[in-house]
């Protein structure tokens, strides 16, 4: 996809409700995105980020601060697997956000397929060590593989807020 950064902003009573598209880089409309966010609750779907580069992160860390000083309550839904590559990398990616869900990566040998799979972060919380749900191929119906290194992939799970 490749797709240069993009949202859309709906707001309904005291929750908005944002979706971001593409690539967080130094090209973002962050600001713009902040000027249109007050108090209350901000549920910010992630599900089409496909990369975020050190700038996006700076901006990205910096923005989502200017927003909760606010009064803005962020949720994190449908994060992809870039964004929780950061979550795990950066160590205030999230600022004071809950992350509610998130994508886990599949791969099917069998078919060459790969997946991801939405997983609702409280379902894996207090979990000791929290190891990757059974996925199942749509084509043959066998049991994918986790397409990741499970302890790196969900060691979020254990600083960040669910």
């Amino acid at each position: 996809m490749n797709q240069k950064f993009n949202y859309t902003l709906k707001v309904k009573e005291n929750i908005t409700y944002l979706s971001l598209i593409g690539i967080i880089d130094e090209d973002n409309n962050l600001q713009e995105i902040s000027e249109r966010i007050g108090a209350g609750t901000v549920i910010i779907n992630l599900n089409h980020i496909e990369r975020i580069n050190s700038c996006g992160v700076r901006d990205w860390v910096n923005w989502l601060s200017t927003i909760e000083e606010k009064g803005a309550k962020v949720v994190l839904v449908e994060c992809s697997p870039a964004i929780v590559a950061q979550i795990n990398l950066v160590n205030n990616f999230t600022g004071g956000a809950t992350v509610q869900s998130f994508y886990a990566p599949y791969f099917c040998a069998s078919c060459d397929k790969e997946k991801v799979l939405l997983v609702e972060s409280t379902s894996m919380q207090n979990v000791e060590t929290p190891a990757a749900p059974i996925s199942r191929c749509d084509e043959c119906d066998g049991v994918m593989e986790f397409d990741d290194m499970e302890e790196p992939y969900f060691a979020f799970l254990k600083t960040t807020t669910l």
